[in-house]
């Protein structure tokens, strides 16, 4: 299934938590993304990143402007019609929405169920069935181990694999994946974006990640743009994407284009303690 293309018309919008009195964390942002194409978004924090995911994923309605995805122009559809079209999209936080006591195999599998009916989807829940996919997913990430465990079992780095792996068993046809690595250390980062990227290229879908890595994004992708205080400050082939174009994206926050944070650790979390049993 081909990928969904996006347009920005001179879009403005606020954070869905801001004050009503906020300024906008994009303004008057203009950008087209074609089908199955990979892109990269980066800038300082405060950019207006994950205001831009969001918009494009119809989670925010822009306060001017037109978002169009596809062929439509997404807030001149109904609830219901923007509803159905939301399960087109995957949407993958920094912090992944997994239910602890849910079991990694059913926390992927709910990645399908914009597909499903509802009877297949309580089918689901109660007992996962063809669980192939979730499982050839894992594997992408090198966590072909965890399909039965339980999520809170899992370390912090995991939960972030666990949640990236969804998009793989998705039919969604736009992933907008948001600062995918934070949990992963150097090695683990690389494999989970060649992961997304190989899968999106298999199948045409449109990918768009945003990411404090620059140099994740400019070894990766083939195209970046750049935001600053919710603008375009640039949009270029990778290789365009120069170091002086980078000191002038990141000025005033030159610390978190120069400084190099230590690998995360992926510390997996304490055992459960033993139930102590009783004897009479």
């Amino acid at each position: 299934m081909p990928g969904l293309s996006v347009s920005l018309d001179e879009v403005s919008g606020r954070h869905p938590a801001a004050r009503q009195d906020a300024p906008n964390a994009i303004s008057d942002l203009s950008l087209q993304i074609a089908a199955g194409e990979q892109v990269a978004v980066i800038g300082p924090s405060g950019a207006g990143k994950t205001t831009l995911l969001q918009l494009v994923g119809a989670a925010l309605k822009p306060n001017s402007g037109s978002v169009r995805v596809g062929d439509v122009n997404v807030w001149q559809l109904s609830s219901s019609v923007i509803q159905k079209l939301r399960g087109r999209f995957f949407y993958a936080p920094q912090v992944p929405p997994l239910p602890p006591r849910q079991r990694v195999v059913t926390a992927l599998l709910a990645g399908r169920l914009p597909s499903l009916s509802l009877a297949q989807t309580l089918a689901q829940l109660i007992y996962p069935r063809d669980v192939g996919p979730a499982q050839a997913a894992l594997e992408s990430f090198d966590l072909a181990d965890k399909l039965w465990h339980r999520v809170d079992r899992l370390s912090g780095g995991e939960r972030q694999r666990v949640g990236l792996a969804r998009g793989l068993v998705s039919p969604a046809e736009l992933w907008l994946i948001d600062e995918p690595l934070s949990a992963l250390d150097p090695t683990r980062a690389r494999q989970a974006i060649q992961a997304l990227i190989t899968e999106a290229k298999r199948r045409g879908v449109t990918l768009i990640v945003t990411l404090h890595q620059v140099d994740v994004a400019r070894q990766n992708f083939p195209r970046i743009i750049g935001l600053r205080d919710g603008a375009l400050a640039f949009d270029l082939p990778s290789a365009a994407v120069t170091q002086e174009k980078l000191s002038v994206l990141y000025a005033q926050h030159e610390h978190e284009l120069t400084e190099l944070a230590p690998p995360a650790i992926d510390i997996a979390p304490p055992p459960e303690p033993a139930k102590i049993v009783h004897c009479r």
